[in-house]
């Protein structure tokens, strides 16, 4: 039988400092990219769907964007930049065809079914409109798998599926486009025992626990980062 998927939990209100770790950490960020991306396709208003506290969206007014920020955590959202609301990614409270591009970025694996805040995204997308989202594979930093709680867990959201997934919403008869960038590669190295720490602690591990565990390791040392960005867009029919 295949392993059971599991929703990933949302502890952003319980333990926001797991999640706000990352931006301390000195890695590769996938923010940029997708701002640049969405500049690049000519979006001017953007939908941060699971947009936390705000590192999507406070680079979008440098590109000449403006953004809505949406997020369930209250958390979350007093840190994030304005305008923002409290709201679900499967009932977005934004009118059918009303934004050129949403982002849902490392959010859509916190769903049983992913697809339904996909559908939500591409009913508020106008014709031509852009969906941005990116999920790390299960094989991701095999180095730190004997470390990391539930390593290889599948989730409803994995980067080996996340294409696929995507596809089968985008399918209107004008003809949907889907395309995936995929990353697999030393993208991070953990280089002393406050980076280790910091960077098990975003992983699941206490602070204490992640301090214990990156003592064992042998730094620095490189990390293989498995994933993908993908990028939808709607017919203009």
């Amino acid at each position: 039988m295949p392993d059971p998927v599991t929703a990933m939990r949302q502890d952003y209100d319980t333990d926001p400092g797991r999640f706000l770790t990352a931006s301390e950490l000195p890695q590769d960020d996938v923010h940029p990219y997708v701002a640049a991306r969405l500049a690049e396709r000519g979006a001017r208003t953007v939908l941060d769907v699971g947009g936390g506290n705000g590192r999507l969206a406070r680079l979008l007014p440098d590109l000449g964007m403006r953004c809505l920020l949406l997020d369930i955590s209250a958390t979350m959202l007093a840190l994030a930049p304005r305008p923002a609301a409290q709201a679900d990614g499967a009932s977005l409270p934004v009118a059918d065809g009303s934004v050129d591009a949403v982002a849902a970025l490392f959010t859509l694996y916190h769903y049983d079914d992913p697809r339904v805040p996909i559908a939500e995204a591409r009913r508020v997308l106008r014709p031509g409109g852009t969906f941005a989202a990116c999920a790390p594979n299960r094989d991701s930093a095999p180095q730190i798998a004997h470390l990391v709680p539930d390593w290889g867990a599948a989730s409803p959201f994995d980067g080996e599926e996340a294409a696929d997934i995507v596809a089968s919403v985008f399918t209107g008869p004008g003809g949907d486009t889907v395309t995936v960038e995929r990353w697999d590669g030393p993208i991070v190295t953990l280089s002393d025992l406050g980076h280790a720490a910091g960077f098990l602690r975003v992983h699941g591990l206490t602070e204490a626990a992640a301090r214990d565990a990156a003592a064992t390791l042998d730094l620095p040392l490189p990390l293989t980062m498995r994933g993908c960005f993908v990028y939808a867009a709607k017919s203009a029919d």
